[in-house]
């Protein structure tokens, strides 16, 4: 079942898929948000002695997170959500929708810190701040 060109969700099996579809939809979406954020990140220039570059890319990387998080709750919100006929169904996508947003928001941000504490010396683990190796 594609999730931007649906018919009518009336069954319990269609519901169900759709459900799954969703969570699987919320982890693409964490991986791109990752991956715009770690190109974000790389594209900022580091600015000399003391560097405070650091402080953009933690904003961008934030702003990234949260973006891509509200715009797919508002994709499901509005435009999945909308084919959804009982009401029944509609409130446990509704709570499946909420769920499978804090779950990417949250794989967003676990994943990258591993990945900033893994990469520490690069612009992408500069975001946690300057290192103390300095």
């Amino acid at each position: 079942m594609n999730m931007f060109s649906m018919g009518p969700i009336d069954a319990r099996q269609a519901l169900v898929s759709l459900i799954q579809n969703t969570y699987f939809t919320a982890l693409i979406f964490m991986a791109v948000a990752f991956v715009i954020a770690f190109i974000v990140a790389s594209i900022i220039k580091w600015q000399g002695k003391p560097d405070n570059s650091y402080k953009k890319r933690r904003i961008w990387w934030i702003v990234i997170g949260i973006v891509v998080s509200v715009v797919f709750y508002l994709i499901n919100a509005i435009h999945v959500a909308s084919y959804i006929n009982q009401a029944s169904s509609a409130a446990k996508f509704g709570t499946a929708n909420i769920i499978a947003t804090l779950v990417c928001l949250a794989a967003y941000f676990v994943v990258s810190i591993i990945t900033m504490l893994i990469f520490r010396s690069t612009k992408w683990g500069s975001i946690l701040g300057p290192s103390k190796k300095n």
